[in-house]
């Protein structure tokens, strides 16, 4: 489909409706603010309209009060999974270390290096992609990701010394 040199906020919403987005009106101002320029808004809307996920598109989910980056290939972070941050939170107040494994974009181990303000967060995970995009996203707050299965791909120094 061609690009489309300029779109209004009617017919943004109009094409992600008729390609069967639900809440078209909020995905549709999510992708306005988002576009550099109109023709990056008609390639967001075509990319969207076509199926590919809402983060993907945009480049960032919104997680536990963080703008994650999730790029194509990563998983995108389930608002569900807010919850599990809140609980860890709950459990360990004051956890100084935590590891994030099969971490995907890092957007629980980021969000709990935002909420434990200083805490030494390492993430891991077996995909590479992954892996990058954790690394980016834990870079604000001194986190690190490794690439690995599970514990393995750890630092041997973390035995002993894990909070969370």
């Amino acid at each position: 489909m061609p690009s489309r040199p300029s779109l209004s906020p009617a017919a943004v919403v109009s094409a992600l409706r008729a390609a069967g987005c639900v809440f078209a009106e909020d995905e549709a101002e999510l992708l306005l603010a988002t576009a550099r320029d109109p023709a990056e808004l008609a390639s967001m809307v075509d990319r969207r309209a076509a199926g590919l996920p809402l983060e993907h598109v945009l480049g960032w989910a919104e997680f536990h009060g963080l703008r994650v980056a999730v790029p194509p290939g990563v998983f995108v972070p389930r608002r569900r999974t807010e919850f599990l941050v809140d609980r860890a939170l709950a459990e360990a107040p004051d956890a100084a270390v935590v590891v994030d494994l099969c971490c995907g974009s890092g957007a629980l181990g980021a969000a709990l290096a935002a909420a434990l303000d200083g805490a030494e967060v390492h993430a891991a995970d077996i995909d590479p992609a992954a892996v990058r995009c954790a690394g980016h996203n834990l870079a604000p707050y001194g986190g690190r990701a490794h690439q690995g299965d599970l514990y393995a791909a750890l630092p041997t120094a973390l035995r002993g010394r894990i909070d969370l």
